[in-house]
């Protein structure tokens, strides 16, 4: 009986390397070109707009070493669009080892039995002059209304018209005052969480003060009292305890999982994300 339930642990093994091999394959090989930044391998994009996109993508890269890569899938084969992005960025290389300046732009069009699917990808360098949000409005504003329309290379096209500059930290007028705003209702919510923290902190210094170590006599001014003495007891008290100890504060950042980073050929830089971008459908 134990032979039989190992037998059968080895078979759920083997099958769960055959899907995840199966999966790998499905991924485009690295191309041996780097110069080359768009594979339009679903032949969705038209040869006007592929010229304005590769000229774009090309004097990006010339001018700081970003680089851009534009793909087409006729099918991501099962795979979720995140996994998929993460897989061929992580496999071949986009971006500069050191820098982590490439983004992945992957787009599966729509068809009669699937939805359409697009993803902006972003490595570790660029998440911070090309955030999530930015990249969702992207997606949503300018390349969904041309999906919808069936126009790939227009979609894509407008997508590369307003990630160049960005990247180069000359956003367009309204890219920018949409990131204001963002930023501005960041630093708002910030501020509020920061009240709302420091009322409830007071409050339930007080009630655990007023149960657990009020004295007898509970006239109005020890009552009142009560809170603002124990939130100052507890602040000391956190103080002196934080002055004998060293915490290091930690920078968080998304878990790329666990790719396989396939060979690199020396054209490409090797460059890494984290999963930072947006996904949008269709």
């Amino acid at each position: 009986m134990k032979n039989f339930s190992k037998t059968r642990y080895l078979v759920l093994v083997l099958l769960m390397m055959m899907v995840a091999l199966t999966m790998n394959a499905d991924i485009p090989p690295q191309p041996k070109n780097a110069n080359e930044l768009v594979y339009d391998y679903a032949h969705v994009i038209d040869s006007a707009n592929l010229a304005v996109i590769n000229d774009s993508l090309q004097n990006l890269y010339h001018y700081n070493k970003s680089q851009v890569v534009v793909l087409t899938v006729e099918s991501l084969d099962g795979m979720e669009i995140e996994d998929f992005c993460q897989q061929v960025f992580q496999e071949w290389g986009i971006g500069d080892k050191k820098t982590n300046n490439g983004v992945l732009i992957v787009v599966k069009p729509k068809t009669e039995t699937s939805k359409g699917q697009v993803r902006i990808h972003t490595g570790y360098g660029v998440e911070g002059v090309l955030p999530d949000l930015l990249c969702k409005k992207i997606q949503t504003d300018s390349m969904i209304p041309a999906f919808k329309e069936n126009n790939y290379g227009l979609a894509i096209r407008k997508a590369v018209t307003l990630i160049t500059p960005s990247i180069k930290g000359e956003y367009p007028k309204d890219i920018a005052a949409f990131l204001k705003e963002k930023e501005e209702e960041r630093e708002s919510n910030a501020r509020i969480a920061v009240i709302v923290y420091v009322i409830l902190y007071i409050l339930l210094c007080g009630l655990i003060w007023y149960f657990f170590f009020m004295p007898t006599k509970k006239d109005w001014y020890s009552i009142m009292a009560s809170p603002i003495y124990a939130a100052t007891l507890a602040a000391s008290s956190s103080g002196r305890r934080s002055s004998g100890s060293s915490w290091s504060s930690g920078s968080s950042s998304r878990s790329s999982g666990s790719w396989s980073s396939g060979s690199s050929s020396s054209s490409w830089g090797g460059g890494s994300s984290g999963g930072g971008g947006a996904s949008s459908s269709w």
